[in-house]
């Protein structure tokens, strides 16, 4: 049986002045941990070397995300708006 893939809008995690006004990131993951991880992947050399704890600061905002299940897709970022 396919495990159900979930929709995640979850705010923008990178503080100002950093990110300027924020942002959202839309992505399809399987589990908390996957969207995680996929997030965590996009965060550059230079972010991760200001933010030690990034990882930890994309899982608080995953814990806060909008979720809605669905039916066929891939995991992955679908859309995001950053500053």
């Amino acid at each position: 049986m396919n495990q159900v893939l979930t929709l995640y809008i979850v705010d923008y995690w990178l503080p100002f002045p950093s990110s300027e006004y924020g942002g959202v990131q839309i992505v399809t993951a399987h589990s908390d941990a996957e969207c995680e991880r996929i997030l965590a992947d996009k965060v550059e050399a230079y972010e991760r070397k200001q933010y030690p704890n990034y990882r930890e600061k994309i899982a608080d905002y995953i814990k806060e995300a909008k979720r809605f299940p669905v039916d066929a897709a891939q995991a992955g970022v679908v859309y995001e708006f950053l500053t």
